[in-house]
């Protein structure tokens, strides 16, 4: 026998090389996690779709919750939601086998487009599953997502802004909304209203001066009355402490616990070294 003929006996055939085909959009169904697009973060995507088509496949895969015919959607999801209002059907790879949950998050950082066009929410929210899914550390997370570690720190310092500030802090500069996510949440409306107002030259603060502003803050400029202050209360056998100012009430307190209790049995699985986490 010749080495040739031998070599191609014992050489493993190669894997089948995988192209996309075209799948009716209603046989393509959309993660239930995955976010609702408002038409308007559509808008873009629409008119380059209508007007040159579908130029990047999605990715698509079998799951054991959906009938045999149909698939899940695991990347381009926006490209899914555009074909769709064009009654156009979805162009994808078909990776042929159910894909684990935390798999599927690592294909969408690892697609750039995907990564362009997540918000730092997603961003923050996907990251945190996956933490929790694989009981990796935060910078191993960065790692296997392939997302820089300040980006990742950025995303998960922001989701501190409470709700009524973020649509103020997302008009500052990213540098600039950095320094505000980094600050106790009770001075955060101060550092914004001084990030947002003019001095006496019409510009407004530059990321050093609003640095010492916080820096000036956090030394003095809190009065006692409003300074939080940290209180230990025990029940049974455990001891729970609190930051609380002079301005909260018992009703105040109940909220912020009756919703920390929410989170906590909303992630039942998450062993107590994951649970900081939880709430980044």
């Amino acid at each position: 026998m010749s080495p040739a003929t031998l070599d191609a006996i014992q050489r493993p055939p190669a894997p089948a090389e995988l192209v996309p085909r075209y799948f009716d959009t209603d046989l393509v169904v959309t993660p239930e996690d995955n976010p609702v697009y408002p038409p308007a973060t559509l808008a873009d995507l629409l008119e380059s779709v209508r007007e040159h088509g579908q130029l990047v496949p999605g990715w698509v895969c079998p799951s054991p919750d959906l009938q045999p015919d149909k698939r899940l959607c695991i990347e381009g999801n926006r490209r899914l939601a555009v074909r769709r209002q064009l009654g156009q059907p979805f162009w994808a790879f078909d990776l042929g086998r159910p894909v684990p949950e935390e798999e599927r998050i690592k294909l969408t950082f690892q697609h750039n487009h995907s990564r362009r066009v997540m918000s730092r929410d997603e961003i923050a929210e996907k990251a945190a599953r996956y933490i929790e899914l694989t009981g990796c550390s935060h910078g191993e997370a960065a790692l296997h997502l392939k997302v820089s570690h300040p980006t990742l720190s950025r995303a998960f310092g922001e989701r501190r802004i409470p709700p009524e500030l973020k649509p103020r802090a997302d008009r500052l500069g990213l540098s600039v909304r950095s320094l505000v996510a980094a600050v106790p949440v009770p001075l955060m409306e101060r550092v914004i209203a001084h990030a947002e107002s003019p001095g006496p030259d019409g510009r407004k603060p530059t990321r050093d001066q609003l640095s010492t502003f916080i820096g000036q803050l956090k030394k003095g400029g809190q009065t006692k009355a409003n300074r939080p202050k940290v209180i230990t209360l025990r029940l049974n056998a455990r001891t729970v402490t609190l930051a609380v100012s002079e301005r909260d009430t018992v009703a105040d307190v109940t909220k912020d616990l009756n919703a920390l209790v929410a989170r906590l049995a909303k992630h039942a699985d998450v062993p107590p070294d994951g649970w900081p986490f939880l709430f980044q």
